[in-house]
């Protein structure tokens, strides 16, 4: 009919263009969507025609994505929700084993028991901006970042963007909070901070120490019971410990569960 969209496959073919010009790789999606209350918002990434999975039923429609080998989405599981206690409908397809993924974060929202889920369904983790402006507008004219899932892809194509999702390879960021799994998050806590022992007492008991935070991403750290201590992006901070013990730590804007924060050794 007139100006109803004939082929939905063109909005990922135009934007797969300027995405190549500019070194931006552009997945093949759709959003399968319905009332947030009950249903809820998904998305289908990866795949093939975007024109062959609508459906009146939402549970039919999301088989018809994964028919197409697409890797589903279960959006913002808290929007329009009293708590994220699942509805039927969600219950439903998460038995079906029709759900790959799960947003921790969505704009201003973080959601800490959706890890609860994320873990027991075995579901990769994602921050989006589901932005509705420009992330100028509403993220860089405000003093932040935006949302971030960071990947850890092997190299910058649609496949291995897959496998890594596959394998929940991912970090979630959104404004000064990063989550994920466990064994991740110490390894990017790990190669984005370095520390220098700068003196000993004269005791050769204690030592002052110099860590320094080599990314734009901020850290709040706590060492043992005392205060926390905000590690800066691109900047440095001068602790005590005591010589000869490891100078543990648990980042704080670190989450790897509902009430649970990464703690480890500095080197």
């Amino acid at each position: 009919q007139d100006g109803i969209l004939a082929d939905l496959n063109v909005p990922y073919e135009e934007a797969k263009k300027p995405g190549e010009r500019l070194g931006m790789l552009v997945i093949p999606g759709v959003e399968i969507t319905r009332h947030p209350d009950k249903i809820g918002h998904y998305n289908a990434l990866f795949i093939k025609d975007a024109n062959t999975i609508y459906d009146a039923d939402p549970e039919q429609a999301i088989r018809n994505a994964k028919a197409q080998n697409a890797l589903i989405m279960h959006n913002h599981p808290g929007w329009r929700h009293p708590t994220l206690d699942m509805t039927e409908f969600e219950k439903a397809v998460y038995a079906e084993g029709l759900v790959d993924g799960l947003e921790l974060m969505n704009g201003a929202y973080f959601y800490p028991r959706a890890f609860n889920t994320a873990k027991e369904h075995k579901l990769f983790m994602t921050s989006n901006t589901d932005v509705h402006a420009t992330t100028a507008q509403q993220y860089r004219e405000n003093g932040h970042l935006r949302n971030m899932t960071i990947i850890f892809a092997k190299e910058c194509t649609l496949e291995s963007l897959r496998e890594a999702l596959e394998a929940h390879r991912t970090l979630c960021y959104s404004f000064g909070t990063i989550g994920g799994e466990e064994k991740l998050l110490k390894e990017f806590f790990e190669a984005s901070v370095t520390s220098k022992r700068l003196s000993v007492d004269k005791k050769g008991k204690s030592q002052r120490v110099m860590i320094t935070n080599t990314t734009s991403l901020p850290y709040t750290l706590r060492f043992g019971k005392g205060n926390p201590v905000v590690l800066r992006p691109l900047s440095s901070v001068i602790v005590n410990g005591k010589v000869g013990k490891p100078l543990k730590c648990t980042v704080l804007n670190m989450w790897c569960g509902q009430d649970e924060h990464p703690t480890l050794s500095l080197k």
